[in-house]
């Protein structure tokens, strides 16, 4: 008997689909993370598995969803460009195929009928003009009535890799997709309402629950109410000059399974909470055993989820060593708790996987889950800063320079320990991201900047560390006091800003100093809030250079 549970995908290659032009994607055995910004090709991803291991989307049949838009949008432009010019010498095609692992298992899909040529079990869909309607558009391209890649005159074909055809309800393996910014009832509670029936009816229960809702329907056709509903419009409506009437329409012997609801804790399941439905529709599709569902497809599963039922959800999916998952999602929880080594990240139809993080920073994140690693992942720069205070003055310094925050740039401030700089760092080479660190000195430069950060400074351009040159200035309390000192009438000014009813009026450095320090995020606040401008020390400057 197929051990269907241990089919893997190795590897996904897109041709021309949405955002990917020309990728191949290698993805991890057991979970992978799609993270990425909006419109990044995360959603893409997911349905381009579920197509074509099920030849549907969104449980309807892809051919028939299939429009211009399918198609890479370099590819469509340059086809609308040679319509133009009169000169279309091949209509563009979109290619998706899906590797599977090679253990003997699939033999019956393997081959080499795959664009990489490889000999390996798998699936290959192609949208292909059909050569059957070529005279119908040459015609019509002929007569300008051309505008747009000609979706109606396409076929969508779907074999594997031996090249023989795909019959999907003789796969054995499936895919099952939960979309959780969607309200409905889903699929997998569909079916476990009627698995549940199967299970736990007689043949004779079936047989009454069928008479009685035909019985039911018969009783609503013949009410008093609807009989003169329809004598009514029996005189007064026709259709082709026939007489009609309304009654409820015959359904299959099974019909009446499709009606029925579940009820959780007395209350019918489209009612409940938005995040009660997504935890029991994900615990459905994870228990999916009947339905062979190798393929768990989840769409940002963080949706509308408390704090505790994420960390609930993290642990069935963890469980589910016999199921490959992929997740797309923007939670920092979801990607540190699984895996950063699992996280895939998409942007502008470019790739990077994360699996080559070093075991010492993973281990990190993980522990750690409410660092913000997907935030950080997701900037165009980011700024990274070690206490609440100092965000609070970088972000007012950036805001007296350029008139703005710096999130409205796309820089993002991001608050850490001082312990994370470094994990951070082994993260922005994996993806090249340029990272401006704003660290104190602690008054040893040498131990605190050059040693600690040996590895990453003079060997990544875009890693940069920013701090106070002046070793007696430890921390930024001192260097904000000691730039705002240069005159009487700043430092009253500054004095001023930190003070609340102009107590620091008279207090001396020292004075000013410690209270700085025993009231950090306060003093950050209110220079933050403070109406007139303060100075910054250099480094703080530098760092928001752009």
């Amino acid at each position: 008997m197929k051990e269907w549970w241990i089919v893997k995908i190795s590897k996904i290659l897109l041709h021309n689909y949405k955002l990917f032009k020309d990728e191949v994607i290698h993805v991890n055995p057991d979970y992978n993370i799609f993270v990425g910004n909006n419109d990044s090709g995360k959603s893409t991803l997911l349905e381009a598995i579920q197509t074509v291991i099920s030849g549907k989307l969104n449980n309807y049949s892809f051919e028939r969803q299939l429009k211009a838009s399918c198609f890479n949008q370099q590819i469509r432009d340059e086809f609308r460009k040679k319509l133009d010019q009169k000169n279309i010498d091949e209509l563009p095609k979109i290619i998706v195929e899906v590797y599977l692992n090679d253990d003997g298992i699939n033999s019956e899909l393997k081959g080499t009928n795959n664009s990489l040529g490889e000999d390996c079990p798998g699936i290959r869909m192609s949208v292909n003009f059909n050569s059957i309607y070529a005279d119908a558009f040459k015609t019509m391209l002929d007569a300008e009535e051309i505008y747009d890649i000609p979706v109606e005159f396409y076929e969508v074909k779907w074999t594997d890799f031996s090249g023989d055809p795909v019959v999907f309800r003789t796969l054995p393996f499936k895919v099952s997709l939960l979309d959780t910014t969607k309200k409905d009832y889903s699929n997998s509670v569909n079916r476990f309402v009627n698995s549940s029936v199967a299970e736990h009816l007689t043949d004779e229960e079936k047989a009454s629950l069928a008479r009685n809702y035909r019985k039911m329907k018969f009783d609503f056709n013949s009410n008093e109410s609807v009989k003169n509903l329809n004598d009514r419009i029996e005189k007064n409506v026709r259709l082709d000059d026939k007489k009609i009437k309304l009654g409820i329409k015959e359904e299959v012997l099974d019909a009446w399974k499709n009606e029925v609801s579940i009820d959780v804790e007395a209350i019918p399941f489209e009612d409940i909470g938005f995040g009660s439905q997504n935890l029991i529709k994900m615990e459905l599709v994870l228990n999916e055993e009947s339905q062979k569902s190798n393929f768990i497809l989840f769409e940002e599963p963080e949706n509308n989820l408390s704090f505790s039922n994420m960390s609930k959800l993290i642990s069935k999916i963890k469980n589910e060593e016999s199921k490959q998952v992929f997740i797309s999602t923007h939670s920092s929880f979801v990607a540190n708790k699984i895996g950063l080594q699992n996280i895939i990240l998409l942007h502008e139809g470019n790739i990077t996987p994360l699996n080559q993080v070093n075991q010492e920073t993973m281990d990190f994140f993980m522990k750690l889950p409410g660092y913000n690693t997907v935030r950080f992942l997701l900037a165009e720069k980011v700024i990274l800063v070690e206490g609440p205070t100092d965000e609070l003055i970088v972000q007012r310094a950036y805001f007296d320079r350029y008139g703005k925050l710096p999130i409205e740039d796309g820089t993002d401030i991001i608050t850490v320990d001082s312990l994370a700089f470094k994990r951070y760092c082994d993260l922005a080479i994996l993806v090249g991201k340029s990272i401006n660190i704003v660290t104190d000195n602690d008054g040893d430069i040498e131990e605190n900047i050059h040693q600690k950060y040996r590895d990453y400074l003079n060997k990544y351009d875009f890693i940069q560390v920013f701090y106070e040159k002046n070793e007696s200035l430890y921390s930024l309390e001192p260097s904000m006091y000691d730039v705002n000192e240069k005159d009487q009438e700043t430092l009253k000014r500054f004095k001023e800003a930190i003070s609340k009813s102009g107590s620091m009026r008279d207090k001396s450095r020292e004075e000013v100093i410690k209270f700085m320090e025993n009231n950090k995020a306060e003093w950050g606040l209110r220079v933050f809030d403070f109406k007139e401008k303060v100075e910054f020390p250099d480094y703080i400057n530098n760092a928001i250079k752009k």
